[in-house]
């Protein structure tokens, strides 16, 4: 069981998990419409005591987004759809030093959500000649884990799923975030599971907004803030424009 530093994630109600469906079979009423695009931006990550964690050297943050594909008439869908992994390095971190992220933030998922997004932020020591963390996934796509979890996913393409198939694709994404975390781990010997939370479509409205509203958080000796914002350069072709956002 990974044990995540801090963990915003909320297990939906059975009453938000039926509204829930009547998202899911009105698509034109879901949120900004089916075709809106968010991105998640990191700001100002922190690692005070960088020797206690990592003893002082080059680091590597690593994202998963997870959430419900979009439906497209058929559940035999590419494993894809459902997961957007994201790896960044930097090179000599010492202690106190805020990551090299350039305004407007770290763009960690730029996509459009379906349900619900989860969102799990990992961070590593950097070992030489790892991989990035969608390379590392991709050879563990055929575990029986990672199978089921996905199946619960990949399930809700299918037109108006009901509460079952939703809770089980809610489920699904805890299970990717801490196969991602394992994977990590055994990658590269010291990876910190530092962030996840979980964000229902009507309940939360994918978590827009900035989080936490003011300061920053600080997990121990880890320090970070993060913004989710709609793409404004979107249109009704379904182009984007990520700068205008």
């Amino acid at each position: 069981m990974v044990g995540w530093l801090l963990d915003e994630s909320r297990v939906p109600t059975t009453g938000e998990v039926e509204q829930l469906t009547q998202l899911a079979a009105q698509p034109s009423a879901a949120f900004r419409g089916p075709r809106a695009a968010l991105a998640v931006r990191l700001n100002d990550v922190v690692i005070h005591n960088n020797r206690k964690w990592f003893g002082g050297a080059n680091i590597r943050l690593d994202a998963i987004a997870v959430h419900g594909p979009q439906n497209k008439g058929s559940a035999a869908m590419e494993q894809e759809t459902f997961y957007q992994p994201a790896t960044f390095h930097f090179p000599r971190v010492q202690d106190g030093d805020r990551l090299a992220i350039a305004e407007p933030g770290l763009l960690v998922f730029y996509g459009r959500p379906h349900l619900f997004l989860d969102l799990s932020i990992l961070v590593s020591r950097d070992t030489k000649d790892t991989a990035d963390l969608g390379a590392l996934i991709a050879g563990r796509l055929n575990s029986s884990e990672w199978k089921q979890a996905a199946g619960g996913l990949l399930a809700l393409a299918v037109t108006a799923p009901q509460v079952a198939l939703i809770t089980a694709g809610v489920a699904g994404a805890a299970v990717i975030a801490n196969i991602a975390a394992e994977i990590l781990r055994q990658a590269t010997g010291n990876t910190i599971a530092l962030y996840r939370v979980s964000f229902l479509q009507n309940r939360d409205r994918f978590g827009l907004g900035r989080h936490p509203e003011s300061g920053q958080y600080r997990v121990q000796d880890l320090s970070f803030w993060y913004e989710i914002v709609p793409d404004r350069g979107s249109g009704a072709n379904g182009r984007s424009n990520p700068k205008g956002l």
